[in-house]
């Protein structure tokens, strides 16, 4: 959007007052005499809105025509909001096009194929934003990924293979309430009203944003830990690791429950009970890399990538966490 400067004028009665973009009144067709809203942010500043705005609903459509990566426009057009996404082929779909294209509306809520012609497929999004609370669908997404931590954790411990795929078949549904959260978050902060409707301010919209991201790249660190347990059929570990792993999961899961808690509750005690295990973590992980230098090279390798995967779980469980913290308290840590 275009920015305008404008000159701050004093009244005569002692107001003050600025003239307001022609442009902006011609396309909201406001007229002389409406009322308009102004409301003071708390980033100082100002929203103004005519008073009889209607909250868009966002009936807005878009046409991909011989897309060459088909799922991936499917879901950047989810994301932006697009309530109709009509795909169009010169040629007829191929049936592992049209398969790709199912299995990807499987992933987005409220979607739903509404027309299948043999060149063109119309897909209809039916998710009200309103219905949906960004807080709902953040807590669920971080129950649904720490029960995928978990099982990613326990399937290493056990060589359980039943395990490992309980872990990935929630991979799909986590990538489900990311997309979901995103597109409420985005139509939230493109309409202030809706943020408003939802007690959100522009900046804690942004940081659900953020805190999905970072629970939806745990998720899929999580997945690929169980990826390595069953591309090596659960090895069986030395007792040593065994025990340290089991700790490095007890630490893991409380911390990924309590940062998801502490962003969601705004607790800042609880969001700094999960910085204060940094220290047991890292003495853990430590532990656990003097171990590989006397591993079998099998073992070592293997381990290798899960401990990776695990250290970039523990990283997003302390990013969500600072996002609560004050930055005051952080510099005292």
């Amino acid at each position: 959007m275009p920015s305008h400067k404008r000159v701050l004028q004093l009244t005569g009665g002692g107001s003050y007052a600025i003239t307001l973009p022609k442009s902006w009144v011609k396309r909201l067709d406001i007229t002389e005499g409406a009322v308009l809203n102004v409301e003071a942010l708390e980033d100082g500043s100002l929203l103004i809105t005519p008073e009889d705005r209607k909250l868009t609903k966002n009936m807005s459509e878009i046409v991909i025509e011989d897309s060459p990566a088909i799922a991936r426009d499917i879901v950047g057009s989810y994301l932006m909001g697009f309530n109709i996404i009509r795909l169009k082929s010169s040629k007829p779909f191929k049936i592992e096009t049209v398969n790709e294209i199912r299995k990807c509306v499987r992933r987005l809520a409220g979607a739903e194929i509404i027309e299948e012609l043999p060149n063109s497929i119309e897909i209809q999004i039916m998710l009200d934003p309103e219905a949906v609370t960004p807080d709902k669908v953040l807590r669920r997404m971080g129950s649904l990924v720490n029960s995928m931590v978990s099982d990613s954790f326990a399937s290493v411990i056990s060589g359980d293979l039943n395990l490992a795929e309980k872990s990935l078949q929630r991979d799909e549904e986590v990538d489900r309430h990311y997309f979901t959260l995103v597109r409420i978050v985005r139509f939230a902060i493109r309409d202030p009203e809706i943020a408003k409707k939802m007690g959100l301010s522009q900046l804690r919209l942004m940081d659900f944003r953020l805190v999905a991201k970072f629970l939806e790249d745990s998720g899929d660190h999580a997945a690929s830990i169980s990826m390595e347990v069953l591309k090596n059929k659960g090895p069986q570990m030395p007792e040593n690791m065994l025990n340290t792993l089991s700790q490095l999961n007890d630490i893991i899961t409380k911390t990924g429950m309590e940062s998801v808690e502490a962003f969601l509750s705004e607790d800042v005690s609880l969001a700094l009970k999960v910085l204060e295990k940094k220290n047991e973590y890292s003495r853990l992980y430590e532990t656990m890399l003097s171990f590989l230098n006397y591993a079998p090279d099998n073992i070592r390798n293997y381990m290798t990538k899960i401990i990776l995967n695990i250290e970039r779980i523990n990283e997003n469980h302390i990013d969500i966490a600072e996002l609560t913290a004050p930055i005051t308290v952080k510099a005292f840590l």
